[in-house]
């Protein structure tokens, strides 16, 4: 997604900032064309070559890829061996002339949205409901390969890795609402132990989790949101808001209560400094200086 909104369209474009094998970026391609998000057309009337463009649905993704996208510069840039410079792009707001921050605010009181301020409603209290609003999202989730070109991209890769994988997402989201504890986890997501046990690790490794012992022998754990991992919220609930925008009449999702202004919780991205929500045709990615 973040290669289609740079305006890549072509299948080796794609494979060659990826850095993925051509089966891999099949896969997925086929699964967003599937979804919806794009659509594949002739090139030109003499091309044998196909391009794959947004759907309007897919375009609608725009907003939490400028939240991902932030998101990557305020916690990975440093982690790659201090190297800010070696991330590709920075955005861009013409509207206001200033470097994008985006922001994402509620649309009724136009604070931003913070998972201290998020509760579930009384008749909704169990995580689940929540869940099941973004399963569609879990068929797009990244796909690992063991193998790399040397010349993708490095932006995205971590956000990839915890919100592109179904089982990272649902733990984070159970966070979200208040689990902490590796039993809470097994009983409401019936997971296996395996997999659970893999999955908080790695979050705990990548600081979105802190490991904290509340209890000696046998040895138990909370695992709790850092604010790396808190920052993260905004982000999920974009997509959540992705979701709700595209169900149909007959379809609803579970309320969420922004306790800020006791609204149902809708979200908007807008720029901090103006205020406006970008438009993409108002976003220019900018490549980051090289040493």
């Amino acid at each position: 997604m973040r290669d289609a909104f740079l305006g890549r369209t072509r299948f080796e474009q794609f494979r060659r900032h990826i850095g993925i094998s051509k089966a891999t970026l099949t896969r997925r391609l086929d699964a967003l064309i599937n979804e919806g998000v794009l659509y594949k057309q002739p090139g030109s009337a003499s091309s044998t070559r196909f391009e794959y463009r947004l759907t309007e649905k897919g375009a609608g993704l725009f907003s939490s890829s400028l939240l991902a996208w932030q998101w990557e510069l305020d916690w990975c840039a440093a982690e790659r061996d201090g190297a800010k410079s070696r991330l590709p792009y920075e955005l861009f707001h013409r509207r206001c002339g200033q470097e994008l921050y985006p922001l994402a605010v509620c649309r009724h009181c136009r604070r931003p949205v913070q998972v201290d301020d998020v509760e579930l409603p009384e008749q909704a209290l169990s995580p689940q409901s929540q869940l099941d609003e973004i399963r569609s999202l879990n068929r797009l989730r990244r796909v690992r390969s063991a193998t790399k070109s040397g010349t993708e991209d490095l932006m995205l890769a971590n956000i990839s890795d915890l919100i592109g994988d179904r089982w990272t997402l649902l733990l984070l989201i159970s966070a979200f609402f208040g689990l902490r504890r590796y039993d809470q986890f097994l009983k409401q997501l019936s997971i296996a132990s395996n997999i659970l046990t893999a999955r908080l690790n790695f979050l705990v490794d990548v600081e979105v989790f802190e490991r904290r012992t509340y209890q000696e022998n046998p040895p138990r754990s909370d695992y709790l949101l850092s604010a790396k991992g808190k920052s993260l919220f905004p982000i999920v609930m974009a997509m959540r808001q992705w979701v709700i925008d595209d169900l149909d009449a007959s379809h609803s999702a579970t309320e969420l209560i922004h306790t800020a202004c006791g609204k149902n919780l809708e979200i908007d991205v807008q720029c901090e400094k103006c205020c406006e929500i970008p438009a993409r045709a108002d976003v220019q990615f900018i490549e980051a200086d090289t040493p």
